[in-house]
């Protein structure tokens, strides 16, 4: 039985910094020829970064990346190197008359040169992706590579998940090894179906697979790493560990010789020798739930934050839930020194916010500051009487003031980031913005946003994990009404029944009698449903922030703000009994879809 030394390297890289990117793919290359490997994989994309979205369209990105793989191919050695970027194809069309001429590649490097090219078959286009609006599809998912005397295919990320696709085709033609680059995001049930495909991949093809990932934050994407390395019987030979970068040698041991009746493309033919093994890598323990959701929330927002070269923030500390979590994790991320949390108490702030609020910034040792919007609120109304007349002072007057506050304390915050260079970060949740109870220009304004995929009830189970809030988050901020609950009253249901809802609705589309047959209230989904619908105008508004559910608003979630459609009208749905059973489910125990 042959056994061929497999190298993976679980990089992090940066969209568009070829320059360093190339440099880290060079240190591998470097680093996995000194370990006698036989092949290296590494990521999708891992030349150029994932996503490159519209880049594409610009013919220098494209030519710097095929320029760094040409330099990448002149100092490759003996060892393989399966080098995923994009590069110039002849134009072609897919599934519409647009013509595409840049693919998503794996580029094959040895002995100084570029032995062919694999470019990606399945391009998706559903949720966050949107591959298929650039480049132009592969037409050889049945490729395979001779590299000695072993026979491997190569299929890149979505070309593994059809279950009768590029895997299946090179398998089938005599592939006796599947090496995958791939990039493939976070979310709260990603790892244990990755892990699940690549088992269901290899016994089903009965040939060994080999899953690179990358790792790190892109905007609102995390890509977790956790790599995986899996035998042909679907035993796990590797898993790297999550939320960091990692590289590992494996010895994979390979079925039997198969007839080959595929197209082949010859890589080298030297005979892959026998050599001592080598030792066998660990098998990374996988993150609980929690652990694994925070570690996505700090990768997210500390390389969005590198990226865009903050290495301060600034956030409204009120001494809820949503903003102490916020200050937890900036704490984190930036150290607690470089971490301001601001007060910003109004006319009708209750004092117990205020000591809520600091004692959350004693515990976490940020820096605090109080700035009272009461002379602001008076110097506006000055001003408008002064600009614009007593009618306009009196009709500002008349308006709730929990709007007014709240933009008074998005210019603090805004003024204070100007300043002194530091990333604002909004305390907005996903169920708040959901129903519209973010409130515009202040739990929802920043740069930021790390929650804004979090559920409500989500977030009090963070704040109750020993390794996460615990000591660090006073226990009457996790006891505490919410504002939103404040404001709006009755009119909410309880958080439990909120997410169900929210959940339901939004990640898989059930509608009102769907919703309904669940044993839901009718007068609450209607009204929730309502306020997520209406509420797209002020999401729009809403930064950015990290996606750790499978659907998320933003990027995954697409509607018009402009929109006149509604599921089910009713013109009056009436006061709802707060005591109802269906308001009254605890949040430990509320029905959570991403588990």
């Amino acid at each position: 039985m042959t056994t061929l030394r497999v190298a993976v390297g679980q990089l992090p890289v940066a969209v568009g910094d070829i320059d360093g990117n190339a440099r880290r793919i060079a240190e591998t290359m470097d680093w996995a020829e000194a370990q006698d490997a036989d092949v290296l994989v590494l990521p999708e994309l891992v030349l150029t970064g994932y996503p490159v979205s519209d880049l594409v369209l610009h013919r220098e990105f494209v030519g710097a990346a095929e320029e760094a793989t040409d330099e990448l191919a002149a100092r490759s050695g003996k060892m393989t190197t399966v080098l995923s970027t994009v590069t110039q194809v002849a134009p072609q069309r897919s599934w519409d008359t647009v013509e595409r001429d840049v693919a998503i590649s794996a580029v094959v490097l040895n002995r100084g040169e570029r032995r062919g090219t694999y470019n990606k078959v399945l391009l998706p286009t559903h949720g966050a992706f949107d591959e298929g609006k650039n480049m132009a599809p592969g037409r050889t998912g049945d490729a395979l590579w001779q590299i000695g005397d072993v026979v491997a295919g190569i299929s890149i990320c979505e070309d593994l998940w059809s279950g009768d696709g590029p895997p299946e085709a090179q398998s089938r033609g005599g592939a006796r090894i599947i090496l995958a680059p791939n990039a493939s995001p976070y979310h709260r049930t990603k790892r244990e179906g990755r892990e699940h495909l690549a088992e269901q991949v290899a016994r089903r093809n009965g040939v060994p697979l080999v899953y690179a990932n990358l790792v790190g934050g892109q905007d609102d994407t995390v890509f977790d790493g956790s790599s995986l390395v899996v035998g042909a019987d679907g035993e796990l030979l590797y898993r790297a560990p999550s939320f960091t970068e990692d590289r590992a040698i494996v010895d994979v041991l390979l079925p039997a010789h198969r007839q080959v009746t595929g197209p082949v493309r010859t890589v080298h033919t030297v005979p892959i020798r026998e050599r001592e093994p080598a030792p066998a890598p660990a098998i990374a323990e996988a993150d609980d739930e929690l652990t694994a959701i925070w570690r996505a929330l700090h990768v997210g927002t500390r390389d969005f934050a590198r990226r865009n070269g903050f290495d301060q923030a600034v956030l409204g500390l009120s001494g809820g839930i949503d903003a102490a979590l916020t200050a937890a994790l900036a704490a984190e991320v930036f150290k607690p020194e470089a971490v301001l949390g601001v007060a910003m108490p109004g006319p009708n702030t209750p004092p117990d916010e205020l000591d809520d609020a600091q004692a959350v910034a004693e515990a976490l040792g940020i820096g605090f500051a109080v700035v009272s919007l009461e002379p602001l609120i008076a110097g506006t109304e000055q001003a408008l009487t002064s600009a614009m007349g007593e009618a306009v002072r009196a009709a500002a007057e008349a308006l709730d003031t929990v709007p007014r506050a709240a933009r008074l304390r998005a210019g603090v915050l805004a003024a204070i980031g100007d300043a002194h260079g530091h990333l604002v970060l909004a305390t907005a949740n996903k169920t708040e913005l959901s129903i519209g109870a973010a409130t515009l220009r202040s739990d929802a304004v920043g740069g930021f946003a790390p929650l804004r995929d979090c559920p409500k009830t989500l977030l009090y189970r963070l704040g109750r994990h020993p390794e996460i809030g615990v000591g660090k988050i006073p226990t009457r901020v996790l006891r505490k009404r919410s504002s939103a609950q404040e404001r709006l009253g009755e009119r909410l249901p309880s958080y439990a029944v909120l997410d169900t809802i929210v959940q339901r609705y939004v990640q898989y589309g059930e509608g009102v009698e769907d919703l309904i047959a669940r044993g839901m209230d009718p007068d609450v989904v209607v009204d929730v449903l309502r306020r997520i619908d209406a509420a797209e105008f002020s999401r729009r508004q809403s930064p950015p922030g990290v996606t750790v559910s499978p659907r998320a608003f933003g990027t995954d979630r697409r509607m018009p703000i402009s929109n006149d459609w509604r599921p089910r009208q009713r013109d009056d749905t009436g006061p709802v009994d707060p005591e109802h059973p269906r308001f009254r489910l605890d949040p430990e125990t509320a029905e959570d879809l991403d588990r």
